[in-house]
């Protein structure tokens, strides 16, 4: 579990997540001159300044905590959205459909980020109150 727990390290985590979401998953896919493109492409950079923000300023528990509460409803977006065969469509551009087979990387990516911040995140001390009373005696 200890290797497992260095292997999901929610900083690391955070910085590649939010590195491939920005450029493969937004930069690289977005139609610049397509103003309905950049309109999302632009506010969905948005989760990656966030996600940098994490990983750079924040420490500990919170910053599983918060990795956890970026990356893991995420996922479960992709996995419903796959789920549901749910279609796409931005500017005029080709309509596409939610595939669990094409969406394997961003699957597996988001997973083992909020992974990583469940590992780390101490879950059942802040669920029992022990983590409010440690946090008091710092």
């Amino acid at each position: 579990m200890d290797q497992l727990k260095k292997i999901l390290n929610p900083k690391i985590w955070l910085i590649l997540t939010a590195l491939i979401h920005a450029v493969v998953g937004i930069i690289l896919e977005t139609d610049w001159s397509d103003d309905p493109q950049v309109l999302i492409g632009g506010f969905m950079l948005l989760t990656s300044v966030t996600m940098l923000y994490i990983a750079f300023f924040m420490h500990g528990q919170e910053q599983a905590r918060l990795t956890t509460v970026i990356a893991g409803p995420a996922w479960v977006w992709f996995v419903v959205s796959c789920a549901m065969g749910l279609t796409w469509q931005i500017g005029s551009g080709d309509s596409m459909e939610m595939t669990f087979a094409e969406n394997i990387p961003p699957l597996i990516i988001w997973g083992l980020t909020a992974l990583s911040g469940v590992l780390h995140g101490n879950f059942q001390d802040m669920m029992s109150g022990s983590d409010a009373v440690a946090e008091a005696s710092e």
